[in-house]
């Protein structure tokens, strides 16, 4: 329980079918390593995200892939939660977003933010509400699926 009355965020259970971790040869301290993986988890904005992504950047070089996908995982919980997302879970050119029973999600917001980034949703269920995407071209599925979200947020 919050002392400051505000409710924590409840980050979306999000699941992916690419690597997401830091490579040994990109991190090579396991302290660091663990650093980061803990800011991540503990990550309750995008903001947050994007400074530790700044600070690998600054202090690694470019994240290599594994990493940011795990960087987009991170913010697809955050920003997701923020949306009332439940669950989101991406294979290949497919997403299923699941939104929790108490959401109530802006339609125009997510078919515009969608629209943007080359997806085409397709409602599956609509008490609460589920969708699901299909990429149609544009950027990867991760990529576009956090500038959908980053738009609707």
């Amino acid at each position: 329980v919050q002392g400051d009355g505000a409710p924590k965020l409840q980050p979306a259970d999000v699941s992916i079918d690419v690597p997401h971790f830091l490579p040994d040869e990109y991190v090579t301290a396991q302290d660091a390593k663990l650093d980061v993986y803990r800011r991540l988890s503990r990550a309750e904005s995008q903001g947050d995200i994007d400074a530790l992504r700044a600070e690998l950047r600054d202090r690694f070089g470019p994240p290599p892939p594994p990493a940011e996908a795990m960087l987009a995982l991170a913010s697809l919980r955050v920003g997701g939660g923020s949306l009332g997302i439940e669950g989101i879970l991406v294979r290949g050119d497919e997403a299923r977003v699941n939104f929790r029973e108490t959401a109530v999600p802006r339609m125009k917001g997510l078919s515009a933010a969608f629209h943007d980034v080359q997806f085409q949703a397709e409602v599956r269920r609509a008490r609460p509400l589920s969708l699901k995407l299909t990429r149609l071209g544009g950027g990867s599925m991760l990529e576009g699926l956090v500038r959908a979200l980053k738009a609707v947020g």
